[in-house]
């Protein structure tokens, strides 16, 4: 079956066996804050879109993954789609691509996964 925005891929971003986080809320928060400071934000960005570099667009969301398990941040990316992603994109991409399953077992991203480009 092809898929709308074509193969995805996902690229490891962040080992983070070394931050010193408590709970998941914690973690989510302490890699916001890392984001944040990289590419400042108008928005939180848990499940909507953050806008980056104070833009009022709308389609600048990315998709984040956490594996719990190996503690490494991941970012997923599609070939007709990099990091424009509504709300509404990213429930349709999100039941597509059943990404539920990538946040259930994120092992299965290591097949996934490519380098990231310099």
């Amino acid at each position: 079956m092809e898929r709308s925005l074509g193969k995805m891929f996902a690229y490891q971003l962040f080992d983070w066996r070394n931050s010193v986080t408590g709970t998941i809320q914690q973690t989510v928060a302490a890699f916001l804050k890392l984001v944040r400071d990289s590419y400042p934000l108008d928005s939180d960005a848990e499940r909507r879109p953050a806008f980056a570099n104070g833009s009022e667009n709308p389609e600048s969301g990315a998709v984040y993954v956490f594996d719990r398990q190996r503690e490494v941040w991941y970012m997923l990316s599609f070939e007709g789609c990099e990091d424009r992603f509504t709300s509404e994109s990213f429930d349709r991409v999100f039941s597509e691509y059943k990404l539920f399953s990538y946040a259930e077992q994120p092992g299965l991203l290591l097949a996934q996964t490519q380098p990231v480009p310099a």
